[in-house]
């Protein structure tokens, strides 16, 4: 069953981005991913990932592959050109109070989406910078990264709660990081983390996914790593859709930002 949307969702007024076709991907960037399984060995390990903040890219930019003790690796980076780090910062606060903002984002692959009642009072408290207001907030989606739907609670990190290094974190323009955990048995899936850097006409979004691991206390703690490992086509599946849905977000959310960035939500139509 393919993402729908309401009657209700179809009277608002940016509805046609989800029937719109989806942002192709850069060709270039599926031929990498075609090479993939990569070398485990040339694959950022979660313990180093720091290495992510430092100036330059690492060898594996976009990949997937297992890493010894069975756990996963994903990679990817996606240019958006016309994008700023502000309004990335500025879309992960607004579009997980609505189900239809997160069903345009990816039309084919997002169901739904809500803010936990307990945090929505903090990811709606305009005295807190953008990046505040995320952080220590969960957000409870539905969506399909290549297994069918499937229900997850995202909850965002802070880069100093993700263990980054203070120092380096000031290399890069902003960082949306999240651990992710099954609902029903409250146990970690994968970790997460985003890197924006500006470049020329806009910024660059490198991400890194590590399946089976959830940063606890600072440190990257293994969680959920099954008998055998995790199948490669979990990996390949979480870095196609990446790509699918960071592409995208670049096309729709220029226009969204212009539209709702001076239209804060209110508390009191969400309790």
């Amino acid at each position: 069953m393919k993402p729908t949307i309401t009657e209700a969702e179809k009277k608002e007024d940016f509805s046609e981005l989800f029937f719109k076709p989806m942002e192709p991907v850069n060709p270039a960037l599926l031929k990498i991913m075609e090479e993939s399984p990569v070398d485990s060995a040339k694959a950022t390990a979660i313990e180093s990932r720091n290495e992510l903040l430092k100036p330059g890219y690492l060898e594996v930019e976009n990949g997937y592959c297992r890493m010894p003790g069975g756990s996963g690796f994903v990679a990817t980076k996606v240019e958006m050109p016309g994008v700023t780090p502000e309004m990335i910062d500025w879309w992960f606060i607004w579009h997980g109070l609505k189900d239809l903002r997160y069903k345009v984002w990816c039309p084919t692959q997002h169901y739904g989406i809500h803010v936990m009642e307990k945090d929505l009072a903090h990811r709606l408290n305009t005295n807190l910078s953008m990046k505040e207001r995320n952080w220590g907030t969960t957000d409870v989606v539905t969506e399909d990264v290549g297994g069918g739907p499937q229900e997850m609670h995202l909850t965002f990190l802070s880069p100093a709660d993700y263990g980054y290094d203070p120092e380096l974190v000031k290399n890069v323009d902003t960082i949306i990081s999240a651990n992710v955990t099954d609902p029903k048995t409250g146990i970690g899936q994968i970790t997460f983390s985003h890197i924006i850097r500006k470049i020329p006409g806009g910024i660059e979004y490198r991400s890194r996914y590590w399946q089976g691991y959830n940063m606890i206390d600072k440190k990257p703690v293994p969680v959920s790593v099954p008998d055998g490992s995790f199948p490669m086509e979990m990996m390949k599946g979480n870095a196609y859709h990446s790509l699918d849905e960071y592409h995208n977000l670049a096309a729709i959310l220029p226009k969204l930002y212009a539209m709702y960035k001076d239209r804060p939500d209110r508390l009191a139509d969400y309790v």
